[in-house]
């Protein structure tokens, strides 16, 4: 019983060191100043990521801004200064993993540049997110 005890301790300490880890740990700047490709039309899968580039004439009047105040809205997501677009520190629910979200426009395209900070796979849910706040924008009146 006392061995059973000292490993859920073990484990808590690791899961709340985790938690606390991704929390503290400062956001790197190189992540909020580069406006990565590819450049054409799609959805573009990529490590840790995705990247969409979306024609403006597709989308609703002022996309970036309606899209940004979606992302302002959603939970856990907080705006990002940055000197070039729009930036956005999303942080996942249970552990606090931040993922940043670049929006910006370029060429008569809107880019949406999402990205996790911690880790090598986001297992999708960057694509997922991103896929919910463009839903959410073509469905505004």
């Amino acid at each position: 019983m006392k061995t059973l005890m000292i490993g859920a301790g073990i484990v808590l300490f690791l899961v709340v060191g985790v938690a606390l880890f991704a929390r503290v740990k400062p956001l790197p700047s190189e992540r909020f100043s580069g406006w990565p490709g590819p450049n054409t039309p799609g959805k573009h899968m990529l490590v840790g990521g995705v990247k969409y580039v979306l024609p403006l004439a597709d989308l609703p009047n002022n996309a970036l801004a309606q899209l940004a105040a979606i992302i302002k809205a959603s939970p856990r997501s907080v705006p990002h200064e940055t000197q070039k677009g729009r930036a956005f520190v999303t942080r996942s629910k249970v552990f606090g993993f931040p993922d940043i979200t670049l929006l910006w426009e370029q060429d008569g395209q809107l880019h949406i540049h999402a990205h996790l900070v911690i880790g090598k796979s986001d297992l999708g849910v960057n694509a997922a997110r991103v896929d919910g706040w463009l839903e959410q924008l073509v469905e505004q009146p």
